[in-house]
């Protein structure tokens, strides 16, 4: 499965050859001022495209640094497209169907808040893709034109099946936990009508792990923050991999986050959690991705998930510049789990 895949793996390669080390986040948490942070970036040949078009000092947030780093990961996903099979097309419009999701997430916050905060640009080549009227979406101010402006999109049915009576606005959690499994249910089809063999293990692999561990980490936060509720199924994703039924249903049944950390030990994620994972979710979630398509990139077969692994591994490291960036920004401490995810 390999042939005909190494000129994608070896781009994929060539960029995460490109990628900020740990000793390059801790230089960057550790400086004094803003200003110096920019000129390190503009340094660094993973992210100096991007912070060439980064604002001075004052005008810095986390919101541009986002869209800027995140700019840059979509002009390296359309250079990848050039080297994917027309076969694979289908797989590899993921990061386009995420992309759809934040802006109708974002959508629906809007007519929740009546506040509209713009998700960051897309760029004409991935406008061409998408399948949601995203102009429409920034127009929209009833949930009826939010969902018309999703028709022939993989959302459009689930957001139809939300219309209530008078236009009410549908909650928001359940609206992105349901949103959530379409994205995952849509990969998981992909992946069994068009692989076999090694390719389609590892792409399940991929796709189940993230269901299972987004699905462990919501019954945590709600153990931990809504310890009144005993309903979990609208805020988990309606898909099994390794967590089978049975130790969900148990998981939702136990009293305690200490008592689900302790049946997650006895899962295949149980070395994920063998310590107090305190308020660390995200970052032990992002961390085991980030080793898994870290491995899989360098040490597996070429294949269509070589450039898959790499989007993941982009999006991770971002989110580890971000935190840097804000750690230098208001002069806290980088959180360690960042630090451990990267190449020491």
């Amino acid at each position: 499965m390999s042939a005909g895949y190494e000129a994608l793996a070896t781009k994929a390669k060539a960029i995460y050859g490109r990628r900020i080390t740990r000793q390059d986040l801790e230089r960057i948490a550790g400086m004094r001022s803003v200003h110096e942070v920019l000129s390190e970036l503009r340094q660094l040949p993973g992210w100096s495209h991007a912070a060439e078009h980064l604002p001075q000092d004052a005008l810095l947030t986390r919101a541009t640094l986002e869209t800027a780093l995140r700019k840059q990961i979509r002009q390296e996903y359309l250079s990848l497209l050039a080297f994917v099979p027309h076969k694979d097309r289908k797989i590899m419009e993921f990061p386009i169907l995420r992309a759809e999701m934040d802006e109708i997430l974002a959508a629906l916050r809007h007519l929740h808040a009546s506040i509209y905060k713009e998700v960051e640009p897309l760029p004409p080549a991935f406008l061409s893709h998408t399948r949601v009227d995203v102009q429409a979406l920034h127009r929209c101010t009833t949930f009826d034109g939010l969902v018309e402006a999703t028709r022939g999109s993989i959302y459009h049915d689930a957001l139809e099946r939300l219309r209530s009576p008078g236009d009410a606005l549908p909650d928001y959690g359940v609206t992105e936990a349901l949103l959530n499994g379409v994205y995952y249910r849509h990969l998981q089809g992909i992946i069994r009508r068009k692989y076999d063999g090694d390719v389609r293990r590892i792409l399940e692999k991929s796709v189940g792990s993230q269901v299972d561990m987004l699905n462990l980490m919501h019954i945590l936060r709600m153990k931990r923050y809504f310890p009144q509720e005993d309903n979990y199924l609208p805020v988990l994703l309606p898909y099994h991999y390794k967590l089978k039924p049975q130790m969900i249903h148990a998981m939702c049944a136990a009293p305690t986050g200490e008592a689900v950390l302790e049946l997650a030990q006895q899962t295949p994620y149980g070395r994920v959690f063998d310590r107090d994972c305190g308020e660390d979710l995200n970052h032990l979630y992002i961390a085991t991705l980030y080793r898994a398509s870290r491995h899989q990139l360098m040490m597996g077969k070429a294949s269509i998930y070589s450039a898959v692994a790499l989007m993941n591994l982009r999006e991770f490291e971002l989110k580890a510049v971000v935190s840097a960036v804000e750690a230098a920004k208001y002069q806290m401490a980088l959180n360690p789990s960042i630090l451990d995810m990267m190449d020491r």
